[in-house]
């Protein structure tokens, strides 16, 4: 055994300091206890309910899945849509995962849109951008049609100035540029 264990003699000083760091200590977490108290008629505080222990099962389904998307939400669409006759819930967490993935997957790149136009909230020109400038995405939404996104900058090459072409003057020049002569 070590010294710090077995029963050392205390001597009186030591004892009296001692007690005298508790009071002081108990008279501190006092005025915090009376400092937290409402004042005035009210003196009721809500302190946190407590919660059963067997509220495993309440959780929802997407808490279980790990969704930020309503799973329920998407099941009863797809009971009430007449995809088919029976839907498990699989299905449903499945269809939630892949639709807040897309929605993840736009949002950060029409955030970094936005960014790029040192803009800090997401309009539907931004939207737009990142939609269309996405290969992937641009393919699978090829047919949506975004209200207020406008159009993506495009200027057919055929439409810009030659530049470092042929001299001018000379048959060359005349032949190499588009005429309308047959």
């Amino acid at each position: 055994m070590s010294a710090a264990d077995e029963d050392v003699p205390v001597s009186a000083a030591e004892e009296e300091a001692d007690e005298a760091v508790d009071e002081e200590e108990l008279e501190a977490a006092a005025e915090e206890d009376e400092a937290d108290e409402p004042r005035g008629k009210d003196k009721q505080v809500s302190r946190p309910k407590k919660t059963k222990k067997g509220n495993e099962g309440n959780k929802s389904i997407a808490f279980r899945s790990g969704l930020c998307f309503p799973v329920a939400r998407f099941r009863k669409q797809l009971k009430e849509g007449g995809f088919a006759k029976r839907t498990a819930v699989g299905g449903a967490v499945y269809l939630t995962a892949v639709i807040e993935y897309v929605v993840a997957e736009i949002l950060e790149l029409a955030g970094n849109a936005a960014k790029e136009q040192k803009k800090s909230r997401i309009i539907p020109r931004h939207i737009q951008l990142a939609i269309r400038n996405d290969e992937e995405l641009n393919k699978y939404m090829n047919n949506v049609t975004i209200q207020g996104g406008g159009v993506i900058p495009n200027i057919h090459t055929v439409l810009m100035p030659n530049r470092g072409g042929p001299a001018k003057g000379g048959a060359a020049g005349a032949s190499a540029s588009f005429s309308q002569e047959y």
